[in-house]
């Protein structure tokens, strides 16, 4: 874990584990004299490391939690492998489940919901679970659930992963501690939720501000920043919506470096807490130091 002050607030990173994926696999647009470049530069090999990052911001009057990890969910898929160990590093920062107040979902990525439930319990018993309206409504509302099955033709591994999603939310539904959210929507004081959809249709990334500073957790908009950020237009096979996707990470990019604000990403290398720096056309990522 790492902590980093945004004003009166700490924010502390989690890491949820470590995946190594081949450069090509994440990034298929990427040329070959990009792939080479951009992991020379960074000090990298393939396949590179790409970090699994959560976010608890405490605010002095309560704990929010922006994702979740895996929950060791999934263990045996390549892309989850070596993930699930959020819990065993909240723990390790200090705290316990049980204090975390609320938490916020960035997007419907099994990295980011899974450890929400532990067993068919709540991994977080005191909390309430916040997700962005129109990336999860489709799936927890029985009608559209429904729906999205016959337009796949009832495909058994889509009834198996609406399935999966509504057993993570289910507990907290039933318990009364679930709010569906809109884009852009105040949370808590000092939070904010801020729509950059296209990395999934409902994709939202957090803002928190403290004392004049700002920092905004990002989600997916990068992937595999050794370049990503020199090539913002470079869409991810992870994407649902390359070109959405890619200009909102323009959008956070240019507003991160015009006002200095803070950045955390979901995968960019841990701690994964810092700032973007903007030189002609192509931005930089500078970490915390």
């Amino acid at each position: 874990m790492r902590d980093v002050m945004i004003g009166a607030f700490e924010v502390t990173a989690l890491n949820d584990g470590v995946v190594f994926y081949e450069t090509s696999r994440v990034l298929p647009t990427a040329t070959s004299d990009q792939i080479r470049h951009g992991l020379h530069e960074s000090g990298l090999s393939d396949p590179f490391p790409m970090c699994y990052n959560a976010f608890l911001i405490d605010t002095g009057e309560m704990l929010v939690l922006i994702d979740t990890g895996s929950g060791g969910k999934l263990d045996d898929q390549p892309e989850y492998h070596g993930a699930g160990h959020l819990m065993a590093n909240l723990r390790a920062a200090g705290y316990e489940p049980e204090q975390v107040d609320e938490v916020y979902i960035t997007h419907r990525g099994p990295d980011h919901i899974g450890g929400l439930t532990i067993g068919h319990e709540r991994a977080f018993p005191n909390a309430i679970v916040c997700a962005p309206k129109s990336e999860f409504d489709p799936f927890l509302d029985p009608g559209k659930a429904a729906e999205l099955l016959a337009e796949v033709h009832h495909d058994e591994e889509y009834r198996a992963w609406i399935q999966f999603i509504v057993d993570l939310f289910e507990p907290y539904i039933r318990a009364g501690n679930f709010r569906s959210i809109d884009s852009d929507v105040r949370l808590a004081p000092g939070i904010r939720a801020l729509a950059t959809h296209g990395h999934t249709p409902g994709h939202t990334s957090y803002v928190v501000q403290s004392q004049g500073q700002t920092l905004i957790i990002m989600g997916d908009l990068v992937l595999m920043s050794a370049l990503q950020f020199a090539n913002p237009s470079l869409g991810s096979s992870f994407d649902v919506d390359a070109e959405a996707a890619a200009e909102q990470r323009l959008r956070v990019f240019r507003m991160a470096a015009e006002n200095d604000y803070w950045v955390a990403g979901s995968h960019l290398p841990f701690p994964a807490i810092g700032h973007i720096r903007a030189e002609r056309d192509r931005f930089f990522w500078v970490p915390a130091d």
